[in-house]
C-alpha cells in the first residue's frame, strides 16, 4: 500500500490542453470526412447486437393512419370467414425456437433465463413449451 497517492496514473481532468487538442483534431477530421462526401449514419455507440426494443407502427398510429388506406380485396360471402393460411416460415421459426427452448430446458435452465437469452418474453417461452410438451426442471 502506498503512503501517498501517485497522480501520474490519474485520468486527465475534463478541461485540459490534451483534451482540447484531441477535440480540435476530431473536429478537423470530421470536417474533412464530410467535405469528401461522407455522411454520418448514427451518432453514439451501440454495445448490443439486439434489435431496437421499441418501434412505433405508423399504420396503427392515429397521426399517420390516413396515409395507409386499406386496399380493397376479394369480398368474402357474408357470414363466412376465410381462415388465414398458416405460413410455413412462421411454423419453421416456431419449431426452431422450440428446439432452442428444448435444448436449454434439457440443460436445466429456467424459462425466465431462456427468455432473456433468446430475447423473448417468459410468457412466449412458456407458451411454446406448452405447445411442444417441453418440461422444465427448474421453474424460476
Amino acid at each position: 500500500m502506498q503512503r501517498y497517492h501517485d497522480t501520474t496514473t490519474d485520468p486527465l481532468p475534463i478541461h485540459s490542453p490534451q483534451h482540447d487538442t484531441e477535440r480540435a483534431n476530431l473536429a478537423r477530421q470530421t470536417a474533412e470526412f464530410l467535405a469528401r462526401g461522407g455522411n454520418v449514419q448514427q451518432i453514439g455507440f451501440c454495445m448490443s447486437n439486439t434489435p431496437a426494443t421499441f418501434t412505433i407502427n405508423p399504420e396503427r398510429s392515429p397521426v399517420y393512419a390516413h396515409l395507409f388506406v386499406p386496399v380493397a380485396s376479394e369480398a368474402a360471402p357474408k357470414g363466412q370467414v376465410l381462415p388465414e393460411p398458416a405460413t410455413e416460415l412462421a411454423q419453421t421459426d416456431e419449431q426452431k425456437l422450440a428446439a432452442l427452448i428444448m435444448a436449454d430446458a434439457a440443460l436445466g435452465n429456467s424459462p425466465k433465463w431462456i427468455a432473456k437469452k433468446h430475447h423473448m418474453t417468459e410468457k412466449r417461452v412458456r407458451q411454446i413449451a406448452r405447445d411442444y410438451h417441453i418440461t422444465f426442471h427448474v421453474q424460476r
